[in-house]
């Protein structure tokens, strides 16, 4: 069984309280928010009520986790965000934003659907 990480963080600000680990074992079972709070110090004398979780699938944003400055939760949205180091150019101050991960997917979906316009309507063209 694979279970992936689960983000624990403040309601209200979306600070990172603590990450689970991931894990994959024929053992493994799932636990629940009280069960994590009485088992990790880390959440340990946090009000239940403050703090929210984030499930998060095996293997999700790995790469994302390894090369991000920082990481927070949108609490609007309840979504990851991330900061990445900046590049030559880049705003020295970057503003969090979605994971690459699903920036890179998006793209390869908009890429997918434009080569399939774009044949459709090279085929419309042809028997014209």
């Amino acid at each position: 069984m694979k279970i992936g990480p689960k983000v624990y963080y403040r309601k209200t600000t979306g600070e990172v309280i603590y990450i689970t680990s991931q894990v994959e074992s024929p053992w493994a079972v799932e636990t629940t928010k009280e069960d994590d709070m009485g088992f990790y110090p880390q959440l340990k004398g946090y009000d239940p009520e403050q703090l929210d979780v984030l499930k998060l699938e095996f293997d999700k944003y790995t790469e994302d986790f390894r090369i991000a400055k920082s990481y927070w939760i949108n609490p609007e949205t309840k979504q990851i965000e991330f900061v990445y180091p900046p590049k030559d150019g880049d705003d020295p101050d970057p503003v969090p934003q979605k994971p690459l991960t699903d920036q890179v997917s998006e793209l390869k979906t908009l890429q997918d659907s434009t080569e399939a316009a774009m044949l459709a309507l090279m085929d419309v063209s042809s028997t014209s």
